[in-house]
């Protein structure tokens, strides 16, 4: 499992976390709705409190992308806080989610004066943009197995549980989109998860995922046989 680091809201004295969460709105998000859209204005960041939000973009054709998912205590709408240009990506509830809509200007006062808090949305941004590099890479060098392999790693880091030797997840998103986020059809990530099931690796029964073998699908994603 993933290491866990203190977030946003956790890197904040009471006074500054008071003064944000005064200023804050609470949302509740359905499966399917949108939060934001590529080209939207910078005006407010919203944290995730629960829930999966899926992070997409959209080619010319319309065809979606999931570029990376965040997860409790991420920051959503950050980037454009930050540059203060229009959102770079759409952001749309995974599952049902809980989030706190906070203005950027009341954020990003609290950040001029808290290293602390600017340090923990920094190293939120790099876990993101480490996220987006590797699966770009991925989508160009590596199998299907492989890729789907490593999203299904990366799934466990951010929403599993340890059983033993084991790792079960609540799989938060369809075959569909779990397709989308290894930059493969469902017809593809189908196949490659029965392989999977068959190769005793993984069960899988509609959402809830079980990794018998998280040591296999870490050789396959780096192409090193297990020992």
């Amino acid at each position: 499992m993933a290491e866990t680091h203190p977030t946003l809201l956790d890197a904040l004295g009471p006074a500054e976390r008071a003064h944000l969460l005064e200023r804050s709105v609470p949302r509740h998000l359905a499966p399917g709705t949108i939060l934001s859209l590529a080209g939207g204005d910078a005006r407010r960041v919203h944290i995730v409190e629960n829930g999966v939000v899926k992070l997409t973009a959209r080619d010319g054709e319309g065809r979606e992308t999931i570029l990376a998912l965040a997860v409790r205590g991420d920051v959503l709408g950050d980037i454009a806080a930050i540059d203060n240009r229009p959102q770079p990506v759409d952001s749309i509830a995974a599952t049902p989610c809980d989030l706190l809509g906070i203005d950027s200007e009341a954020l990003g006062d609290v950040l001029a004066r808290n290293p602390a808090a600017a340090f923990a949305m920094a190293r939120s941004l790099a876990a993101r943009l480490r996220w987006v590099c590797g699966t770009a890479l991925e989508r160009t060098s590596v199998s299907v197995p492989a890729r789907l392999a490593g999203r299904l790693l990366e799934l466990a880091d951010l929403v599993g549980r340890s059983d033993d030797d084991a790792v079960e997840i609540e799989v938060p998103l369809g075959q569909a989109d779990l397709g989308r986020l290894a930059g493969m059809c469902r017809e593809s990530a189908c196949k490659a998860l029965r392989q999977f099931r068959e190769h005793g690796l993984i069960d899988y029964r509609q959402r809830r995922l079980r990794i018998l073998r998280p040591d296999a699908l870490e050789a396959i994603r780096t192409g090193i046989p297990s020992v």
